[in-house]
């Protein structure tokens, strides 16, 4: 999808009239590069002399890269002969055609001429037939192959046929550092995959021609490579790598990028493996992959469920078994690319396999990665039961979506959900195409007839995760979707990211409301059926109207609504629709088939509506494999709101308590001001529990929790506590409890003496004023062995970013870098750098910077 924006007639006429009178045309005739001089830097892109023994020793010795080097070398010897050069080219214009050529014609022993003569009669058919242009993708392809080309395919030629290669390829690089139009392509919205495809492309090139070119105009294309790369890392990418335009996007990305990241290794050491954020990649999509089989993954932005994108895109897996020797990326690639995977043959990226792929051994995602994480960055939430061990199982994965647009190929419509189980799509999403972006194609809650704005083709819509807490049997997350049917992404407003830049062409069909949140419950603990509630509560303003819940099964399930709970069937699996409020008889229920007008499935919608002035629904969705029992489902509408019972048989039972009073509320023996209370009893007794947004809960007559300075939400589970305010001064009554979780930290548990667990007050720390205290940091311990907690507050909202210097001022970690919400954010460092190696014993400097400010503090790491 192209970025569809306007730019004033003024603006494109001053754009134009600069290239056309800039130093748009290089005159190379001054540069003559000798076949010694030339021969002495080429190849150096995708490999040098030096690593070719290598490269046919690791592509015959029966590993699992073996059989991607004999397609290319099919492909070299007997395909791409038979066919003229455009056809050889294709649409990507060479994409996989030129580095083929390459490692066949300089592997094969003797060389294989024949396969360097089609690549050099290749590279001059694309720099004679086409020019640099404002199309930055496909500007972008010609660049990379004209780069690869003049590195693998020119040593036998006459400089007289080089020098117009390197002219073309410095007329590139001169309008890609000197227009405007480019440029944009640094910052968001434009910040995306068409940012990496010409970014690496200019990368690639000022490496090649180096000591060739022009240096200035090398070191600018060089320059502005590096700051797209570092934007797009930054900035679409977050702290656990969840990349913002979906799981096919993060892969193309990360196919052009981890070329030039190798390429520039090579070339200068610099090395952006270093980069946390490159490799927590690789743990992200281990959520995306679903598990069932044949590369199989999540089809939201972009990522074709029937395509299987991974697929095709598999080179970032092979270079992370090579740069970290990654168990976790060979697991991946086998399941996408290798055994349990599916060959796209030409289309799919077998050079990078060659490459990089080394046979480490594969680690399981279930020995590095919890089940339940968090991509706080993108408003992410992922749930797995786990992964599968071969081609598929019956592992159940739910995820969940509300975040701020960052621009590209993202669906922008928020606080939407999936849920796959036991081999069956039970509630989904649509995929690529402009219908599947629009509201219609999503689950989310409908009013008056419309969804959330107007969203697509890089308008984007923001929503939010603003409160959530991973405890254990149960995790609690909500998102806030009330900007997402208001109005627009704030990188959408006019003249952004520059004067004359115009979106207005997306600013109709916004649905505004007053809020729209909704909460997730997702509930396991390995000993009974997971189950997960959807809560929404919305508001259009003070009138009635038509809300709509709608939530899409794929079109091969079957749906029964005659009966309440509906049910939806599948061959392997059938999932029950509970609906506990507002009361069944109260809404009208229907089924509408959906037609995504694209290649992936159609759906079937199941659309529960109501008229009301304010709405709201509570969904559970409760999956089962077929033949397998059921437990038993009460609700009782009340009062203060809705208790639902849900028996498993065997004297479990989960009791959930929606408590909309806001005030203290007692039902079957549980006392809480919580605004949801999920208790789980086994033989009678209170064995786990969650709250949100509460000050006490008492369970049949015994204080369980109590906040003694204001409300937070907190859990049991097992012998874990958790908590989401780090601050809390709490009382925990002591039931043999032995940690208490901060999300990502433990806080220290202190007995009072007197049968409860307290908040320690030496060690904790006052929580500022949100939005009141300006930008500062301080850590404790400190001197520290072997991790420090790092307090950063800023204002409300204000983007931070957090790393640490050595005393040399080099860069040794980024710890993270987001939106502070709450005025605060606690961060970790456990003595690592980049690379995840552990610091020497010394002074480091903790850096906290914004747009505006800055502020440094020491710490002393100890061992």
């Amino acid at each position: 999808m192209r970025c569809n924006h306007r730019l004033h007639s003024g603006l494109i006429l001053a754009v134009l009239a600069f290239v056309l009178t800039g130093p748009f045309v290089v005159d190379v005739r001054a540069v003559v590069v000798s076949d010694s001089l030339y021969n002495a830097h080429h190849p150096r892109l995708l490999f040098s002399p030096g690593d070719l023994p290598g490269l046919l020793n690791k592509v015959t010795d029966g590993g699992p890269d073996d059989a991607a080097w004999q397609f290319i070398e099919q492909q070299a010897q007997t395909t791409y002969p038979q066919y003229p050069g455009s056809g050889i080219l294709g649409a990507g214009f060479g994409l996989e055609t030129f580095p083929n050529l390459g490692l066949v014609g300089h592997i094969t022993s003797p060389t294989d001429e024949a396969s360097l003569l089609i690549g050099r009669e290749l590279t001059v058919q694309l720099a004679d037939g086409y020019a640099v242009d404002f199309d930055e993708a496909n500007s972008g392809l010609r660049l990379r192959s004209l780069a690869l080309g003049y590195d693998m395919f020119f040593a036998t030629a006459h400089d007289s046929v080089r020098a117009p290669i390197r002219a073309e390829i410095e007329s590139y690089l001169t309008l890609m550092t000197t227009s405007l139009a480019y440029e944009l392509y640094e910052y968001r919205p434009y910040l995306a995959n068409h940012s990496a495809m010409f970014a690496a492309a200019m990368g690639l090139a000022a490496i090649c021609l180096q000591d060739e070119g022009d240096p200035v105009l090398l070191a600018a294309a060089l320059a502005m490579a590096d700051r797209i790369c570092h934007n797009l890392i930054i900035y679409q990418i977050d702290e656990r790598g969840s990349y913002g335009e979906g799981g096919f996007y993060a892969l193309w990305t990360m196919k052009h990028l981890v070329y030039y990241f190798s390429a520039r290794r090579r070339f200068d050491g610099y090395d952006y493996a270093s980069y946390r954020r490159v490799r927590a990649v690789e743990e992200w999509l281990a959520y995306e992959l679903l598990p069932v089989g044949s590369a199989r993954t999540l089809n939201t932005n972009d990522s074709a469920y029937y395509s299987r994108p991974f697929s095709l895109q598999s080179a970032y897996f092979a270079w992370a078994t090579n740069r970290w020797s990654s168990g976790l990326s060979a697991w991946m690639w086998d399941r996408v690319a290798g055994t349990y995977g599916v060959s796209f043959g030409d289309s799919a990226d077998k050079a990078g396999t060659v490459l990089w792929l080394q046979p480490v051994p594969q680690a399981h995602p279930s020995s590095l990665l919890p089940l339940r994480q968090l991509f706080s960055g993108r408003g992410l939430y992922h749930y797995r039961t786990g992964w599968q061990t071969g081609a598929r199982s019956d592992d159940i994965l739910f995820a969940f979506f509300s975040g701020e647009f960052q621009g590209g190929h993202l669906q922008e419509d928020q606080n939407q959900f999936v849920l796959h189980g036991y081999g069956a799509l039970l509630v989904v999403d649509h995929g690529p195409g402009g219908t599947p972006k629009e509201s219609e194609a999503h689950n989310m809650v409908f009013i008056d007839g419309a969804g959330q704005h107007n969203a697509g083709f890089s308008i984007g819509t923001d929503g939010a995760i603003t409160e959530y807490l991973l405890g254990g049997f149960a995790d609690y997350v909500m998102g806030d979707a009330t900007a997402a049917y208001t109005t627009h992404s704030r990188f959408n407003d006019p003249d952004w990211p520059v004067a004359g830049v115009d979106w207005s062409w997306g600013y109709s069909g916004a649905n505004p409301v007053e809020y729209a949140l909704r909460r997730v419950l997702a509930v396991d603990d390995g000993t009974v059926l997971p189950y997960f509630i959807v809560m929404d509560d919305i508001r259009k303003d003070g009138s009635p109207h038509s809300y709509q819940w709608r939530m899409h099964t794929s079109d091969s399930n079957s749906v029964n609504i005659a009966t309440h709970p509906y049910i939806v069937t599948a061959d392997s699996a059938l999932m029950e629709i509970h609906l506990l409020s507002p009361d069944p008889g109260a809404v009208s229920v229907a089924t509408v088939p959906y037609d995504n007008t694209t290649q992936e499935a159609n759906s079937i919608v199941v659309c529960i509506s109501q008229t009301a002035v304010d709405a709201d629904f509570s969904v559970l969705l409760l999956p089962a494999k077929n033949g397998m029992a059921l437990p038993v489902v009460s609700t009782a509408t009340l009062p203060w709101g809705i208790a639902t019972t849900i028996d498993f048989g065997g004297g479990v039972a989960d009791i959930l308590l929606r408590n909309d009073s806001g005030g203290m509320i007692v039902h079957d023996g549980i006392e809480s001001d919580a605004g949801l209370t999920l208790v789980r009893r086994q033989g009678g007794s209170a064995i786990a529990y969650l709250a949100t947004n509460g000050a006490s809960l008492t369970i049949d007559g015994t204080l369980f929790a109590e906040m003694l300075d204001g409300p937070a939400s907190f859990a049991l589970s097992g012998q874990s506590l958790f908590i989401d305010r780090y601050d809390a001064d709490y009382r925990f009554v002591d039931n043999g409890a032995t940690d208490l979780h901060y999300r990502d930290q433990e806080l220290r548990l202190v007995s009072d003496g007197i049968g409860y667990l307290v908040s320690d007050q030496v060690t904790a720390v006052t929580n500022p004023v949100p939005g009141a205290t300006p930008l500062s940091l301080s850590a404790y311990p400190n001197p520290f062995n072997p991790t420090t907690t790092i307090l950063v507050t800023a204002p409300e909202g204000d983007v931070v970013a957090v790393t640490v210097y050595d005393v040399a001022g080099r860069l040794v970690r980024t710890l993270w870098q987001g939106v502070v919400t709450g005025g605060v954010r606690v961060v970790a460092w456990d003595g690592t750098n980049n690379a995840g190696a552990t610091v020497a014993s010394g002074t480091y400097f903790v850096l906290a910077t914004t747009g505006t400010s800055r502020f440094v503090s020491k710490v002393t790491m100890l061992k």
